[in-house]
């Protein structure tokens, strides 16, 4: 499955990764995970994640809040309801720049890094050209069109800091986990404690799954060791008397951009339809930093000791563990839409995306950086080390379709004056389908599956968009749009943040430079909530309850879109 590129001489480790809380792994009794963790895998979010599309076209689209799905005559048409290129009576070239700009808020923390990221593209470039023009025939009208739309974007970031305070209790450390996972490996110990040939008293570390990369780098930077005496593993320099400040950092940036082919048909000017094949590109790249520092406050001199009461010979400073992902692929779909006009103001619309079928290939490595220090004569030192690069690609790609979706749409026309739309749409998470994964991972397409039906649901979208002229070379626009979870149970999903329900407000103003110049602007103001997640923990599956853990966060997203849209119509 992967070529390993070594950037170090890591001896790592093999187990199986966690897709959900309430999955259960027949192999160990323990079960692992959180943000920190599960990073080495697509889990059933990354897919999920991957499936969400935003309300991105051309600034007009835009400022009416999405709700195009019966309206027409505009290049967003090839990527939402292709049957509204048959509405277009001249031929049209337009470009949209897009400024995006992220902010997020993690509730009962304190700020660390950055909680802000823009991004300046194009969100939408395209032309429509009107091949075939006829009014006394059935076929009124056909046009093709072919253009690139943002569908997708991933720019945001998030950090912050909290203190969890040493009060005669141990706090948990991803230490604990990382003991945890040495201790309670599939199929009976992974780790050999006993001394080594070399002398080495801390045992051999066998296999190479990156599951456990985290694990070996903390292990290597002292935040795990053997106890000689019991022979399992627990934390090294991390007293028992620590009080321990987290921080995260969580960084994503790429985007999932289609080009679309696409016609459009008018029949008699009451019927329209139309047909797209979406070339999707994907690319998104996620840097997760975890770090913890140590403070020792129940003595005066500031020192670590163990559970026995003895004073460590070394304690941590601090530790970070930072992980990188990197996706690229591809997908592609069919877009089938159909509107009609049963009354002269009124049109009634309809259009099916298929599933997309996407193939990925992707990336992942980790690191720490530490500072030790010596409660003996051995001086201190700050360090980092790497893990190896893992790649899942060519025939070891991960390959899955994504929800189908449905979508009808209502409008109607006052005369030259004003337009009203409402658009309902469906999208079936539940359906996702993995396709393949990369050899050496443990969980199978069935798995997945499992996962997606018992855990996701369908989601119901409204958009609703108003266009009002007070003169006839000037518009005014308004919208908003709401979407309900894709989660079945959100307090399950505590492995990582996922989108669940989300809501927008647009605004716009259009304007006719010239009988064929038009200038479009619109702004979108997006409010998306994440479930609850926990930082990392371990699960006792036999008992049923978490034996170490971080606690729960949450973390809201606020985004702003401004678009504009100069189109030339010729």
């Amino acid at each position: 499955m992967k070529k390993i590129v070594i950037s170090l001489s890591l001896v790592l480790l093999m187990s199986l990764n966690i897709i959900y809380a309430q999955t259960i792994n027949p192999y160990q009794s323990y079960r692992f995970g959180g943000l920190a963790l599960n990073q080495d895998i697509m889990m059933a979010w990354d897919f999920s994640e991957l499936s969400r599309m935003q309300n991105f076209g051309t600034a007009r689209v835009m400022g009416m809040g999405g709700a195009f799905v019966s309206l027409g005559a505009d290049l967003t048409s090839m990527s939402l309801n292709p049957a509204g290129l048959g509405m277009y009576r001249r031929s049209e070239f337009a470009i949209t720049p897009l400024v995006a700009v992220s902010h997020a808020e993690t509730a009962n923390t304190a700020s660390w890094a950055s909680n802000n990221k823009g991004r300046f593209t194009v969100g939408n470039i395209g032309a429509a050209i009107n091949v075939y023009e006829n009014a006394s025939k059935g076929v009124t009208s056909i046009t093709f069109g072919m253009g690139l739309n943002r569908i997708a974007d991933f720019n945001t970031r998030y950090s912050y800091s909290s203190e969890a305070e040493f009060n005669g209790t141990p706090v948990a450390s991803i230490a604990d986990i990382f003991a945890g996972m040495f201790n309670r490996g599939e199929g009976g110990q992974i780790i050999y404690p006993q001394p080594q040939p070399d002398g080495n008293p801390n045992g051999r570390l066998d296999y190479a799954n990156p599951y456990f990369w985290p694990a070996v780098l903390g292990y290597k930077n002292a935040m795990t060791h053997v106890n000689p005496t019991s022979g399992s593993w627990e934390r090294d320099a991390i007293g028992n008397n620590a009080s321990i400040r987290r921080s995260v950092d969580v960084q994503n940036v790429g985007s999932i951009n289609e080009f679309d082919v696409s016609f459009g048909m008018n029949i008699n000017n009451l019927v329209y339809v139309g047909a797209t094949l979406g070339i999707q590109s994907v690319h998104k790249r996620s840097d997760v930093v975890y770090g913890e520092d140590y403070g020792y406050f129940d003595n005066p001199e500031g020192l670590a000791y163990g559970p026995d009461g003895k004073l460590r010979p070394a304690q941590l400073g601090y530790a970070d563990l930072w992980q990188r992902t990197e996706l690229d692929g591809s997908g592609f779909n069919f877009k089938l839409g159909v509107v009609v006009r049963p009354t002269k103001g009124l049109r009634l619309g309809m259009a099916f995306h298929t599933p997309t079928f996407y193939s990925l290939e992707r990336s992942y490595r980790a690191g720490t950086d530490y500072r030790l220090l010596s409660n003996e004569d051995s001086p201190s030192f700050e360090d980092r080390i790497e893990s190896p690069i893992q790649y899942d690609e060519d025939g070891n790609s991960w390959e899955f379709i994504s929800p189908s979706r449905l979508m009808f749409g209502a409008s109607y026309t006052f005369g030259k004056y004003a337009v009203v739309s409402v658009d309902y749409e469906r999208d079936w998470y539940n359906g996702i389908r993995v396709k393949n994964t990369p050899r050496d991972i443990d969980f199978s397409k069935e798995d997945y599956k499992l996962d997606f039906k018992e855990n996701f649901c369908g989601t119901n979208s409204i958009r609703a968009g108003i266009e009002v002229k007070p003169l006839p070379i000037f518009a005014l626009r308004a919208g908003g749009g709401y979407t309900s979870s894709m989660l079945r149970d959100e307090e399950l999903a505590y492995e990582f943040p996922q989108s669940t329900t989300s809501y927008y407000f647009t605004a716009g103003a259009g304007v006719n430079i010239t009988k064929n110049i038009v200038f479009d602007l619109a702004y979108q103001y997006l409010s998306q909530q994440q479930s609850q997640y926990r930082l990392f923990y371990s699960y006792d599956q036999a008992v049923g309850d978490f034996v170490a853990e971080s606690g729960l966060y949450d973390t809201s997203l606020t985004r702003h879109f401004i678009s504009m849209t100069i189109g030339f119509r010729f």
